[in-house]
């Protein structure tokens, strides 16, 4: 039986001869295109059929459109960006639309979406250009979760005055994720914030030089170990640069040429991903510490036997912070 597009063109008079004016207004060369492709959809022209409505979604998307493109990339096996279309025909969908289109639209983003996985990437820095396997996806913060092919995935964040920073992620069909992306500045300030006395009585001096060197350490190695990511993350940058974009995605048709420099590729960015890890958590540590010294080098403490508030630096295996006890 054939297959006929979800929005079938309605409208049965042929678009010949159209004035200059007609011609030149984009909607109506969209409402061309779109009837075009339903037209080579019809005749099972399917390639012919995405350049229509893809040429047509690029001077005005509608649900329709974003609609009958997904159902042409189903039948192409281009099942993330038929995810994406089916998944904006949804979202667009108009609230006095047919239940059973929409049902229909539904059933399809939901086949196409079990070939696919979904990643939703969040950074710690807004106006972070995303881009997936050389793609770009957007700016974050990204409103929606983004569909890519399974495999391994390479997800970079920009942003002016930041190092990139690229992680790797293994996609499986019908996966759901979320990748996290945190962007340094390339010129780092420093920073401890070991302070000096208190007013309180009996402060112990031993007791404040242990905080300050445990945050000292902890803050140094953070940084450290992040700048140390940071020259990582650059080595992998440059190993992406020499090769040809989108190259460690297995559907390039180079891909073969360049699996060991991918490998490596991969490779460099866990070494990266260890890093950063390690060095962020390490630093967060290391400013806990800090911050419990602060509070119990300063934080006034009244004489009375009466009423009294202590707050000691505490470092366990599993925790590092500051502890707080008192009488009152």
């Amino acid at each position: 039986m054939k297959k006929r597009a979800l929005f079938a063109t309605t409208c049965c008079t042929v678009l010949l001869g159209m004035s200059s004016a007609w011609a030149d207004d984009p909607r109506a060369r969209s409402a061309e295109l779109y009837e075009k492709g339903n037209a080579l959809f019809d005749e099972q022209k399917y390639s012919e059929a995405e350049a229509a409505y893809q040429a047509a979604w690029d001077l005005r998307k509608s649900f329709d459109l974003a609609g009958n493109l997904g159902e042409v990339e189903m039948q192409l096996e281009q099942y993330r960006d038929a995810a994406e279309h089916f998944s904006y025909a949804l979202r667009e969908f108009p609230a006095g639309g047919k239940p059973e289109v929409r049902e229909a639209l539904t059933k399809r983003f939901e086949e196409a979406r079990a070939q696919v996985g979904a990643v939703k990437i969040t950074t710690n820095v807004g106006g972070a250009k995303i881009v997936v396997d050389g793609r770009d996806v957007g700016q974050a913060p990204l409103p929606d979760v983004v569909f890519v092919d399974p495999g391994t995935r390479v997800i970079e964040a920009r942003l002016a005055g930041h190092d990139d920073v690229l992680r790797t992620v293994q996609v499986e069909k019908g996966s759901s994720q979320d990748v996290s992306l945190m962007l340094v500045p390339k010129v780092g300030g420093g920073g401890g914030i070991i302070g000096g006395g208190g007013g309180g009585a009996k402060k112990s001096l031993p007791v404040i030089v242990v905080g300050a060197g445990l945050a000292a350490v902890g803050i140094g190695t953070g940084i450290g170990l992040i700048v140390a990511a940071g020259s990582q993350n650059a080595d992998a940058l440059k190993l992406r640069d020499s090769m040809p974009e989108a190259v460690c995605n297995t559907a390039h048709p180079q891909h073969g040429t360049y699996t060991t420099t991918c490998g490596q590729l991969k490779d460099q960015l866990r070494k990266t991903d260890t890093f950063y890890n390690v060095g962020a958590g390490v630093l967060v540590a290391g400013g806990v510490i800090a911050a419990g010294t602060v509070v119990y080098a300063l934080w006034p403490q009244k004489k009375s036997t009466q009423m009294g508030l202590e707050v000691l630096p505490t470092v366990a295996p599993t925790f590092a912070g500051f502890s707080a006890s008192g009488r009152f």
